[in-house]
């Protein structure tokens, strides 16, 4: 510890001990030089003699330095020193490098903070590594299968099988009897009814996102109210008061803050409810690709659902095989995940045997999975994770590129330092000392790019979040710089600066002196090595590895452009062009049986006089998003479990233009009291009827007792339903207020004459004079409505496209660094060649021959890694193969017409060269 003090007492005085230093070694050279006088000596030969006896000062003073301070400390402020002015002398050069390495590192930290926001963030509560979420896996679930229905979802999973996270409410209870492993078990279930709520305080209505939470959700996840109190058990319970407990953010929105919520009385799907307390900033629910603006307790269900004819009841509870609601907990200190499988597998599998009614249901029983839970559920990592790692391989491959790029510009900066560098060894200098004198020089190049980067991260997290989102107001995945990207950058900054600067650093150091002291011709010299009759440099290895990268990430990007223009190709059955959709629900607003027709028909009639609007309808979905399935057969024959319906209303497929291929379409004539009418698709015409004439026949659904009897009075041509690529299924399209089904939420159609989001006024103000408490919501055209289905690929296929531009450009750039410097290299060669009679275009061909050469190496090696590694990218691609050969033939093209222009430049300098001036150049 003394002489660490020591040492920084050095470090902060040096300038005065340097002093006292020098004084002291003049002391001792004036006392010696005096006593050699005092024996006789002459004063000059006195003061060698001093000299001689003293030795080297400057060996004496750097011995004491290194005694008494940190040489390694003072040789780096001297290296940096010499790097800010070396740096300053070559402004292009430091520009051209920083700006390179700002790209290549900003979009890796941009990437990366997706994936720490994604993959590796916790959530934001109190230990989240003690929660864990239960998941089951089973081999394939079916007709024989202890699920006869599900609310939620399903996952295939390479290893698993069939994976969910999907329970009975049985089974939840059965997890909450496992006091030695759990400290708390809690559940959470977003049903139709409440993702969007019709939230009205003090008469304002708005649609506001909710969830159902057990009594001990907020006491699992360890989380504090920002005012009043939170839902406790007592509160989720059949019959308890209706309260509810609303985000920090609506609280702040629609209260003025937190504590003015509490207590207040609102309305949600006009039921009274009575605002609890507050969550705290920042808390989103244990989801995070939702985050909830209301929270009630589950057994409200029932309330929510009773008005909706497919709402919760109340017998779902005791519903073994009906399986929706996802079950976390969290486990007691001491006790792992593997004791908590192991001790809660056997339970449930004991249970769910018992629900299974025949042995083919036995042998395919779900087995439980315990998985980490302090990120939540797996909703975005399972939507994002594998986009996010094929865009960080591209963004890694820029920043390899830029490394490259670098490395390559510092060898030929390296070379026109060689009589320097040849200097300072002749003077003494180890090359471990240049060595380190250089990489400082690199790395502190890429921190100010790494400096800079960050600046760009900010951009493309924006820029990104706004591909993301694609015009979604409830988008929730928010990336930032927080300190652990930030880690992040920085380490990455001296990385590259490292990688880049090393090979370069190596390399010049090992220089001749005496001939780089003489200047010998430059033509000479260079780091090549002969392998059969070509000679490589380590520049030209650089540049044949930024050719091989930037053809895969330009095969890349062909794929998904291919991709998203196959996407966009496809019939869709329907004018896309000019269709206004947005959503009405009324019964949320307290609309029932006996007025919502009427309510919505009114509206539409109200759009349909609006000026500028030629056509106007309305559906329960919007095509692109429809999936709904029921009972519907043709009498004395079965129903298909694909059949899909839609109710519509009148001059529904003449507002979304599809061709009626016989009969009619539904129109003013088919109302309320008259025969219910149905048109159907082709599909459907073609499986149930054949070669007959479908029209005049009946179709009959029929559910839990309830139905219809309807005719067929139309076959529409087949279009797009609930999916962009996949198989349109058999359709029926009804009347939407002929009988059961009964409407809840109806999307509304308008084609318009010009831009359809001018008339986004003029539909609000409509549906705030026919009833204020009714919120619009959704608004969007119908281009939009289908770009959402296809967002993952117009966001590879633009960032793609992005990173193959700036990677091409970066290898362009290291191509004219390489050929410029063999030029100047070659000067002197190119003028004896000139002055023999060699005509301009044959200095070109020579210059362009070269560069053809490393460029062919390139394409190959970048083909084979392209053909070798597009099978990764399989399952985002659409109707192509991985190893399309246009994909591919487009790629060398580009890449080949670029690297030939940023050749050319050199080249045609080069046969500018005067003779007499290259002669004189060395």
């Amino acid at each position: 510890m003394g002489a660490f003090l020591r040492k920084l007492r050095w470090w902060i005085e040096r300038h005065r001990k340097e002093a006292e230093l020098g004084e002291e070694l003049q002391f001792h050279l004036n006392e010696e030089a005096e006593q050699r006088r005092a024996e006789g000596v002459r004063d000059e030969e006195a003061r060698w003699a001093a000299r001689r006896e003293l030795g080297n000062l400057a060996l004496v003073q750097e011995d004491t330095r290194a005694t008494w301070g940190w040489t390694i400390l003072e040789q780096l402020v001297q290296d940096l020193r010499y790097a800010f002015r070396t740096m300053a002398a070559n402004r292009l050069f430091t520009t051209l490098v920083v700006l390179c390495l700002a790209l290549g590192i900003g979009a890796n930290t941009a990437i990366y903070s997706f994936m720490d926001s994604i993959l590796l963030r916790s959530l934001p509560v109190s230990d989240p590594e003690s929660l864990v979420v239960l998941n089951w896996h089973a081999r394939s679930p079916g007709r024989d299968f202890v699920m006869r229905a599900m609310s939620g979802s399903t996952w295939g999973d390479s290893k698993l099988g069939t994976t969910s996270g999907m329970f009975p409410f049985e089974a939840f209870e059965l997890f909450q009897k496992g006091d030695a492993i759990f400290s708390s078990v809690f559940a959470y279930f977003q049903p139709r009814q409440t993702r969007k709520l019709n939230l009205a305080i003090k008469g304002q209505a708005e649609i506001a996102s909710g969830v159902t939470v057990s009594g001990d959700y907020f006491r699992g996840l360890a989380v504090l109210p920002a005012a009043g109190r939170l839902i406790v058990p007592d509160d989720d319970r059949a019959g308890a008061p209706a309260v509810a407990v609303v985000s920090h953010a609506l609280s702040e929105k629609r209260f003025g803050g937190a504590a003015n919520a509490v207590g207040q009385a609102v309305l949600i799907n006009n039921l009274p409810f009575n605002v609890l307390g507050v969550t705290p900033p920042g808390f989103f629910g244990v989801d995070p690709a939702g985050a909830p603006d209301v929270y009630v307790p589950m057994h409200a269900n029932e309330l929510l659902g009773a008005a909706d004819q497919f709402g919760f009841r109340s017998e779902r509870y005791l519903d073994s095989h009906y399986y929706w609601i996802q079950i976390m907990g969290r486990l007691r200190p001491g006790v792992s995940r593997v004791q908590a499988q192991a001790a809660l597998a056997p339970r449930f599998r004991q249970w769910v045997a018992s629900t299974a009614t025949n042995d083919r249901q036995r042998a395919n029983l779900p087995e439980l999975v315990v998985n980490p839970g302090a990120g939540g559920l797996s909703t975005l990592r399972r939507a994002y994770s594998q986009p996010l790692y094929v865009l960080m391989a591209m963004v890694g491959l820029v920043l390899v590129l830029a490394c490259a790029n670098v490395a390559s510009l510092l060898l030929g900066r390296a070379t026109a330092r060689g009589r320097e560098i040849a200097l300072r060894l002749s003077l003494g200098a180890g090359r471990p000392r240049v060595v380190r004198q250089l990489l400082t020089e690199s790395v502190l190049l890429a921190s100010l790019g790494g400096a800079l980067g960050i600046l760009f991260a900010i951009f493309s997290i924006r820029f990104l979040t706004f591909l993301l989102a694609n015009g979604r107001t409830d988008f929730t995945l928010h990336a930032e710089l927080n300190w652990h990207v930030l880690g992040v950058a920085a380490a990455l900054s001296v990385l590259t600066g490292i990688l880049f600067g090393l090979a370069p650093a190596i390399r010049a150091t090992r220089v001749d002196v005496v001939p780089a002291l003489k200047e010998v011709r430059a033509g000479e010299s260079g780091a090549r090595h002969r392998f059969g009759r070509v000679n490589v440099s380590l520049s030209h290895a650089l540049v044949v590895g930024q050719i091989a990268i930037s053809l895969l990430m330009l095969v890349a990007a062909g794929l998904f452009v291919r991709t998203l223009s196959n996407l966009q190709a496809i019939e869709l059955g329907f004018n896309r062009e000019h269709v206004l959709l947005f959503q009405v629900d009324a019964r949320k607003a307290g609309y029932g049986d006996q007025n919502i027709d009427a309510f919505y028909g009114n509206l539409l009639n109200t759009f349909s006089a609006i000026p500028g609007v030629q056509h106007a309808s309305l559906s329960d979905s919007s095509l692109i998003e429809a999936g709904s399935g029921t009972p519907i057969n043709v009498p004395g024959q079965p129903s298909d479990p694909a059949t899909r319906y839609l109710a519509v209303g009148p001059g529904f497929f003449a507002t979304m233009q599809i061709p009626i291929l016989a009969g009619r379409d539904i129109d003013e004539r088919d109302r309320p009291g008259s025969t219910p009418v149905a048109v159907i698709n082709e599909v459907f015409a073609k499986k149930n009827f054949g070669d007959r004439n479908p029209l005049g026949q009946h179709l009959l659904l029929s559910r839990n007792g309830l139905g219809r009897d309807m005719e067929i009075v139309g076959v529409s041509r087949n279009a797009r339903y609930g999916s962009l690529i996949a198989t349109i299924p058999p359709v029926v399209y009804f009347l939407y207020d002929q009988g059961y089904p009964q409407p809840n939420e109806m999307v509304y159609a308008l084609r318009t004459s010009g831009d359809p989001l001018r008339y986004v006024k003029a539909v609000r103000e409509t549906v705030r004079q026919a009833n204020a408490r009714v919120p619009v919501s959704d608004i969007r055209t119908q281009m939009a409505d289908i770009d959402k289905t296809i967002n993952q690929e117009i966001t590879f296929a633009r960032l793609c496209s992005g990173f193959a531009i700036l990677a091409t450009l970066i290898a362009c750039v290291g191509l004219y660094g390489a050929v410029s410097y063999n030029v100047v290299r070659r000067t002197g060669e190119i003028g004896i060649r000139m002055a023999l009679g060699a005509q301009r275009g044959g200095v070109v061909r020579m210059v362009l021959r070269e560069v053809v050469v490393l460029v062919a190496a390139g394409l190959l090696v970048g083909m084979a890694a392209a053909l070798a590694t597009s099978k990764f990218v399989a399952s985002f691609l659409y109707g192509m193969t991985p190893n399309d050969p246009l994909a591919l033939t487009l790629g060398v093209i580009t890449l080949l017409t670029a690297a030939l222009l940023a050749a050319y430049v050199p080249a045609r300098q080069a046969s500018r060269i005067d003779p007499l001036v290259a002669l004189r150049h060395d």
